[in-house]
């Protein structure tokens, strides 16, 4: 195999087109293909980095190192090969989270953001997109973009900001020991995946004697998906931004408070009097028609939190300031549920519930009843994410509801007497809304509730 010597981005780049609208099948030379094949079929194509690994010998003439410095070191250029898949409006979007180098616990306290080895890999990213197809072999994908992405330069100001603060927030995290706390869901566009076997495998961390799970840098799907569009696509989003709305450069959470903060406190009706708007009250969906009102967006689509998938929740205390209602997520599909896994980092999936709970963050508008009136006030806003200490809460009554449905035990799923955090009921448009189940019969659609009085301790806390 020929070897290459890359003293530019440009060469690199350039030796990158030779796979462009191909597979590896037309690049690999014919004599290999049988042997590539053994292995990919070993495999059965669950080991997620031989696909970069004949990446790397086959196009570049590099036999992968493993060292902590980027690809090509000379050009300052980090290699990432990432999936997309067919998306009927999108075109392509992006198939997963894009993935960069593991979080050294030990070395990465002592760094900072301008000198983080984070940036000193990652700074220049050559990242090759291929069309992911199910059962498909991992050298017939065919790649369709490759784009050199400069981290500081090629993506706006603000979202560079905000980068810079996920990764200063997950530093912090660590330096309180607290890295076996850590979730996506604690961070905006730059997150800490986990990155192992399974949930069993943990490293030590430095302030801490307890374990924490081995976890790397990445960007978000929906982060990722965002910058596909923009950058591959050229596509305009059906978004509106709060920071080119308001003209600052913060976080998205600064710009949120600093946003809501002149309406705490006052009541819808002082609200829609100050804005000078008008907003139907009977309609269903008022508290939020109201918040977007005081956000000023009018599509109902928030760039940011697009971005970040964080979901925007109204939430209604009543006048004594207790939660009645409990927060569902999207019903689940029976057959499927029951052939999910919670966690198994090595072929990188987990169930639905386990991605909701540890990727996601919300947005609480919290609104509360009057006492004796029909007026609501704004009483608080913040951003909540799933605490991972109570993730094994959530795994057991996550396994129970499979156990029950494998078990044709529908009246025993979990119930919300037999959880601090989760349960799961009914879910559908009325009581006739129903879905096939493994045994071949139909049951009520259901789904995974978090409890209203773990969602309400989380408000009050």
């Amino acid at each position: 195999m020929d070897t290459f010597d890359f003293k530019t981005k440009e060469d690199v780049v350039a030796r990158a087109q030779i796979i462009l609208k191909k597979s590896l099948r037309e690049v690999i030379p014919p004599g290999d293909i049988a042997d590539i094949e053994a292995k990919v079929s070993e495999y059965r194509n669950k080991r997620k980095g031989l696909l970069g690994e004949l990446i790397e010998w086959y196009v570049f003439g590099k036999k992968p190192d493993g060292k902590s410095e980027a690809d090509f070191s000379i050009a300052g250029v980090e290699l990432k090969t990432t999936p997309l898949r067919r998306h009927a409006e999108k075109q392509f979007a992006a198939k997963e989270r894009l993935v960069f180098s593991m979080i050294d616990y030990d070395k990465v306290i002592n760094e900072t953001w301008a000198g983080s080895s984070f940036l000193k890999k990652n700074k220049l990213v050559l990242l090759m997109f291929y069309l992911w197809i199910q059962n498909q072999s991992i050298i017939d994908y065919e790649f369709e973009f490759i784009h050199l992405l400069n981290l500081l330069e090629d993506i706006s100001s603000e979202d560079i900001f905000q980068i810079q603060k996920d990764w200063e927030y997950i530093i912090a995290k660590i330096k309180r020991g607290e890295a076996h706390l850590l979730s996506e869901g604690d961070t905006y566009y730059l997150g800490a995946c986990t990155k192992a076997a399974n949930s069993r495998v943990v490293r030590d961390q430095p302030m801490n004697r307890v374990p924490a799970k081995p976890r790397a840098f990445s960007f978000k799907q929906q982060y990722l998906n965002y910058l596909i569009q923009k950058r591959l696509l050229g596509k305009e989003v059906d978004t509106e931004s709060i920071f080119k709305k308001h003209r600052r450069i913060e976080t998205v959470e600064q710009a949120m408070n600093e946003i809501f903060a002149p309406f705490i406190g006052k009541t819808d009706t002082q609200i829609i009097s100050l804005l000078k708007v008008q907003v139907n009250k009977k309609a269903k969906n008022y508290k939020r028609l109201l918040t977007n009102k005081i956000v000023g967006i009018d599509s109902g689509k928030i760039e940011e939190l697009e971005k970040a998938n964080i979901t925007l929740k109204t939430i209604t205390l009543e006048h004594t300031g207790t939660l009645r209602e409990s927060m569902s997520f999207p019903a689940f599909d029976y057959k499927d549920l029951v052939n999910q896994v919670w966690y198994d980092d090595k072929e990188e999936v987990m169930s639905e519930f386990h991605a909701q709970l540890e990727t996601k963050k919300f947005l609480f508008v919290i609104f509360q009843k009057m006492k004796g009136s029909d007026e609501i006030v704004l009483k608080k806003v913040m951003f909540w994410n799933f605490p991972m200490k109570d993730l094994p809460e959530a795994e057991r009554v996550w396994q129970k509801t499979v156990d029950c449905i494998n078990g044709a035990q529908y009246a025993s799923l979990p119930k919300m007497a037999g959880s601090s955090v989760a349960h799961v009921r009914p879910h559908g448009a009325n009581r006739n809304d129903a879905m096939e189940t493994p045994q071949g019969t139909q049951e009520l659609k259901r789904c995974f509730w978090l409890n209203a009085k773990y969602i309400q301790l989380a408000i009050e806390g």
